[in-house]
């Protein structure tokens, strides 16, 4: 059977977000994966229950103390509460005001920088129109007063000082400090790492000779492994980026893409050399690294599932391409029900 073109990330995740707002339900049906974890904070968000909501919250950073939830798993859990859309921030505005709590305030800090890099979009900044700036250095400023208000609760918080150098990046400010104060506070937390790199990369203005000379400096200073091979994936698949659409060199952009994911399976560039091979007609080839990007990172994403069972398809795999077509009705109906 035919099936339509894989939704763009961006068009994956409004889908989503058409789905999840008014149905949201607290009941469930036996799911305990991650992603359970991160739709029960949702659901308890939109209820309004942020005693328990709080409580949940605690219980995961008591199980990252004890080793038994990673720092960057933590974080995804927040990104998921920043993901919902314009409907929910009611929703933050009453858990700050009910509970004031550093969780609270980390938030809809989160949300509000999240929605600020929403008005910004893609493009240049001198051509986004002034209403749009505006509008996007007003929810930028608020965010930054929201992670203020959180650090002053938990000066312990990475995630705080993380969600300030994106504020800064939104609004077109350095502070060198706040990589430094972040990396003191949880130097396994990615997030202020790949926040430093990007504006390095020559699509900011930087260069590769910025983005390694970044890393060799992080590798100096005796960050972790893991995060180094994520940066050094990171800037590989910076590189690809430029020749995947500026320079329209695929066969260029696909190196970058394979050096990229030697260091790390880092999910974009899995996803974008699975693309290319696609365009290329090696559908096998590209079902093999949208298998990997679920097995290793997300195994609910909703682009990996979608342009897998297209891959399935393209490839004579009838039935490997209904089954994600069912695992993709079943996302569905999981996002409607909040499970």
């Amino acid at each position: 059977p035919m099936m339509p073109a894989p939704l763009s990330l961006t068009q994956s995740f409004r889908t989503l977000a058409a789905l999840i707002c008014l149905s949201l339900v607290l009941g469930g049906c036996g799911y305990s994966d991650e992603m359970h974890q991160r739709q029960t904070l949702r659901k308890l968000l939109w209820h309004g229950k942020f005693v328990e909501l709080d409580q949940a919250i605690d219980q995961a950073y008591r199980e990252r103390q004890k080793g038994k939830l990673s720092s960057n798993r933590l974080r995804g859990r927040f990104w998921e509460l920043q993901q919902t859309d314009g409907n929910f921030a009611a929703r933050f505005d009453a858990w700050v005001a009910n509970r004031e709590s550093a969780h609270a305030y980390l938030a809809r800090g989160w949300y509000r920088l999240e929605q600020a890099s929403k008005i910004r979009g893609d493009g240049p900044f001198r051509s986004i129109p002034a209403q749009r700036v505006t509008a996007m250095r007003d929810l930028a400023l608020r965010g930054t007063e929201d992670m203020a208000q959180a650090l002053r609760k938990d000066p312990l918080c990475a995630m705080c000082v993380s969600g300030q150098i994106y504020a800064n990046l939104l609004l077109g400010q350095t502070d060198p400090t706040l990589l430094d104060t972040a990396i003191s506070l949880d130097p396994k937390l990615y997030q202020p790492f790949v926040l430093h790199l990007v504006p390095l990369s020559p699509q900011w203005g930087g260069s590769d000779d910025a983005m390694t000379d970044f890393i060799d400096e992080m590798e100096r200073r005796g960050i972790d492994r893991s995060i180094l091979d994520r940066l050094q994936a990171q800037r590989l698949f910076q590189l690809g980026l430029i020749q995947q659409y500026d320079t329209r060199d695929f066969a260029g952009a696909r190196e970058k893409y394979e050096q990229a994911i030697a260091h790390f399976p880092d999910s974009d560039a899995l996803k974008n050399l699975a693309e290319l091979y696609s365009a290329q007609g090696n559908h096998a080839k590209a079902a093999s690294l949208l298998e990997r990007n679920l097995s290793e990172n997300d195994e609910w994403d909703l682009y990996s599932i979608e342009a897998l069972a297209q891959a399935y398809f393209a490839d004579g795999r009838e039935s490997d391409g209904n089954r994600m077509l069912r695992r993709r009705a079943e996302l569905y109906s999981r996002y409607r029900n909040g499970e």
